[in-house]
């Protein structure tokens, strides 16, 4: 008997030992759910020298190791995680895509000015060299006649009609060698500036709308070379005269030969260019022949039929002009660009202190009012 209550008190004091005794089918009641921002375990009931752990710099973790080796399965409270909801906002995030393109830094605008270096342009063109002058279209020899104030090029893409030779256009009826008595080979006659004298007055009853008065001259002189050259064309027989080459000013045929005048009918414009007082016996080009702008066709001389006359050339134009028809135009401003374009320069327009509006022209001797 006695021995039967010495086992049972053991048993006693063994199970107040342990924590609980579960026997098959016992299931332990639920602990109660710690409720969402309750407070974790009260805090230790000794002060606590360092609670941050601030002078172990090498502790990974505020808590003590040895805190945590003691604390039991019950201690530990797993405590369910609470979905945080993203916070509502009226204002959807930016995009990668936003982000790039609306924000622009400073340091980037710099980059780019950076990146593309500043091209300073092309330094203009030197002026072209002026290689003539020339006055005004209807300037004439005061006395001559009325001129006609005339700016137009009637043939834009001309070629000069003396192929490289140095060219004057004055009169030839009323300076040195003409009307006015003198030689034809004095050295102002191969003088700057240039001077128009379509529409001079002339005995011969030649006209055009383009004129203003009836006997007028219908195209422009040209006169080549220098005044030495002159003097060698005096000395040469008259079948072998002539030292500058005349050129056809566009493509065309030969349509006409006479015997002291030559006409190209050009195949682009069907304008009517004429040449007067070349050497007809030294002619390069027959009737009918095709030519190209710039071929030679002869040379300047002074055949006239007879008549005397100064070694020039007498180039006329005939185009086509509303209202006219066909008809003699003014072929200066068509020779002033052409001349431009020969010699690689430009013409200057100068002003002339003795234009005058002519009253009646000067004519000393009107035999010698030839073309």
């Amino acid at each position: 008997m006695t021995r039967k209550w010495a086992l049972i008190a053991v048993s006693a004091i063994a199970l107040s030992a342990c924590d609980v005794v579960r026997l098959p089918g016992y299931e332990e009641e639920p602990r109660p759910v710690i409720p969402d921002g309750a407070p974790g375990p009260p805090p230790p009931t000794e002060p606590v020298d360092d609670p941050w752990n601030e002078e172990n710099t090498d502790a990974e973790s505020p808590v003590d190791e040895t805190e945590v080796e003691d604390l039991t399965a019950d201690d530990l409270v797993e405590v369910p995680e609470s979905p945080v909801d993203d916070p509502v906002t009226d204002e959807e995030p930016p995009t990668e895509t936003d982000t790039d393109s609306d924000t622009e830094t400073e340091s980037d605008v710099e980059t780019d000015v950076e990146d593309d270096p500043v091209v300073s342009p092309p330094p203009p063109p030197p002026p072209l060299p002026v290689k003539f002058e020339y006055y005004a279209p209807g300037d004439l020899i005061p006395g001559t006649g009325f001129g006609r104030d005339d700016y137009t090029i009637y043939v834009p893409d001309m070629v000069f009609p003396i192929k490289s030779a140095p060219t004057y256009l004055n009169s030839q009826v009323y300076r040195f060698g003409g009307a006015i008595g003198g030689d034809q080979c004095n050295p102002e006659n191969y003088s700057m500036p240039w001077r128009d004298n379509f529409c001079e007055t002339r005995t011969s009853n030649r006209n055009t709308p383009l004129c203003s008065t009836n006997k007028v001259h219908q195209g422009q002189d040209l006169r080549t070379g220098t005044a030495e050259e002159c003097l060698v064309m005096r000395s040469q027989a008259i079948r072998d005269r002539g030292l500058h080459e005349v050129v056809a000013v566009e493509d065309g045929i030969i349509q006409y030969i006479g015997s002291y005048s030559l006409q190209l009918k050009g195949t682009e414009t069907g304008n009517i260019y004429t040449y007067i007082h070349l050497n007809m016996r030294r002619l390069r080009v027959s009737a009918m022949d095709t030519v190209k702008a710039g071929d030679v066709i002869g040379l300047v001389s002074n055949d006239f039929g007879g008549t005397p006359t100064t070694y020039h050339l007498h180039f006329e134009i005939k185009a086509p002009v509303e209202g006219e028809g066909i008809i003699h135009v003014p072929p200066y401003m068509s020779l002033v660009a052409a001349y431009e374009r020969r010699e690689g320069g430009v013409g200057k327009l100068v002003e002339d202190d003795t234009v005058e509006v002519a009253s009646a022209p000067v004519i000393v001797d009107p035999s010698r009012l030839v073309e």
